[in-house]
């Protein structure tokens, strides 16, 4: 379902059911979270450490429907995870951390202007399938352009497919901001593609 931004926006949060994250008192307590993603290991040779980093920017809801589905399917095995992941159409990082089942993550300080906007995370636990999660993880990349551009007519998906117009694109970490031309409501296309909104059936 596309989520209505005219009164309130989703938060991540609310996708993942998490709990508060505050980047400031994990460094006071931990000042190398964001800088030891390449190095986090454990010598327990029954213990498996997956890490990633890419370049480029994730689609937030592909993204956060991935971890809630993997700490909802996996998490018993998940001893410690965590990531700090660039958003298309956000400027600020989401940094996520997390213990088997209890995951926690925001949107916490913005990208410097020279800064590389890579995506990167690590997981260690029992089990790990690591070309799941690395394939899982690229998936989430956005690596092509968008379809439709500002002004275009679509049909968006608001239980039924109804005509509007788009204004904006990767606006606040979702593809498309879009009017619907009936009710004038403005709505979010979260992902790119034909379940969200596609091209007019009819002129």
């Amino acid at each position: 379902m596309i989520h209505r931004s005219q009164f309130s926006k989703v938060s991540p949060k609310d996708l993942l059911n998490i709990g508060s994250f505050d980047l400031k008192r994990v460094l006071d307590f931990e000042p190398e979270f964001l800088e030891d993603l390449d190095q986090e290991h454990e010598h327990d040779t029954s213990i498996v450490s997956v890490s990633m980093k890419l370049d480029g920017e994730m689609n937030q809801e592909m993204l956060m429907r991935w971890m809630q589905r993997l700490v909802m399917e996996d998490g018993a095995n998940l001893y410690r995870y965590k990531g700090v992941i660039a958003v298309k159409g956000k400027k600020e990082k989401f940094v996520f951390q997390g213990v088997g089942m209890l995951l926690s993550g925001d949107f916490q300080g913005e990208w410097k202007f020279d800064e590389a906007r890579q995506s990167r995370f690590v997981f260690i636990g029992k089990n790990l399938d690591k070309k799941f999660l690395t394939e899982a993880f690229e998936s989430c990349l956005v690596t092509r352009d968008l379809r439709f551009k500002v002004g275009d007519t679509v049909e968006a998906n608001v239980g039924g497919f109804e005509k509007g117009t788009v204004i904006a694109l990767w606006d606040d970490g979702n593809a498309y901001r879009i009017r619907l031309r009936k009710t004038k409501t403005e709505i979010w296309a979260p992902v790119d593609i034909d379940v969200y909104v596609r091209k007019p059936l009819m002129a």
